[in-house]
């Protein structure tokens, strides 16, 4: 059984990294559920690589199916990954030549590029629109799609899977980390976009208006076509929207 993972499968995570390997019975007596209900969340923890079972017997009993978390089930609770990330911006932005700077942080979204390529399986740019959504929506950061990929891009969803192309330079997707938002391509029509319902990077965005284009940059690599920064918290607005420059949509 697979599905999107919920709360209430992270609160079994939660209790298997604490208490250790657990059977049905276990955590239904623990969480007060019927065995069904917690079938049905070790059913999505364990089509997502976060929970393996395996049997163990004792004595001449009837050997018992147990649970326990996997190492891919522990990096997704428990860690302290934001504070990280927020010491080694500031680090990196306390180089000073800017160059410097910029090449890091360019090697850093190439390098959350190729941690994400694997699960996206678009061809065109409204699919790995679509791509991007679900993958960032997995991790609790929503965003939606809007314009006129939108419908083509939610087609696409019910129906993905894994693959994708590695980054290339022959792209053409640059930085601009000086801080101030790209403009808008003057056209007046409702391009696609990516629009982000709430900011990844809150702390860092209030201090430090580059992690705006640090977010475009990655999100351009994924994408695998160039977007700007049409609208954004810091100037006013109440959303982030990330335009596609261009594409086949």
């Amino acid at each position: 059984m697979s599905g999107v993972v919920v709360e209430s499968d992270i609160d079994i995570l939660d209790y298997l990294r604490t208490a250790g390997p657990a059977t049905v019975s276990q955590l239904a007596r623990h969480f007060s559920v019927t065995p069904t209900a917690v079938r049905q969340r070790l059913g999505r923890l364990v089509a997502e690589g976060l929970v393996d079972r395996f049997v163990q017997r004792e004595g001449r009993g009837r050997p018992r199916h147990v649970y326990r978390i996997t190492g891919k089930g522990r990096l997704r609770i428990g860690s302290n990954y934001a504070d990280l990330a927020c010491a080694l911006w500031h680090a990196i932005r306390r180089f000073p030549d800017d160059a410097t700077q910029q090449r890091i942080i360019s090697m850093v979204a190439e390098e959350l590029t190729r941690m994400y390529l694997p699960q996206m399986s678009g061809l065109t740019t409204s699919e790995r629109m679509s791509d991007v959504v679900r993958i960032l929506g997995q991790r609790r950061l929503p965003f939606v799609i809007e314009g006129e990929t939108a419908s083509a891009a939610n087609s696409h969803a019910s129906n993905n899977g894994f693959g994708g192309a590695e980054p290339s330079e022959e792209r053409g997707v640059t930085a601009n980390f000086s801080g101030a938002p790209n403009s808008g391509n003057g056209s007046g029509q409702r391009t696609p976009s990516l629009v982000a319902a709430a900011c990844p990077y809150p702390d860092l965005a209030e201090v430090d208006p580059s992690i705006c284009e640090f977010e475009r940059l990655w999100l351009s690599e994924l994408l695998g076509t160039s977007v700007h920064l049409a609208e954004c918290r810091r100037d006013g607005g109440h959303r982030c929207r990330f335009e596609v420059v261009c594409g086949d949509t």
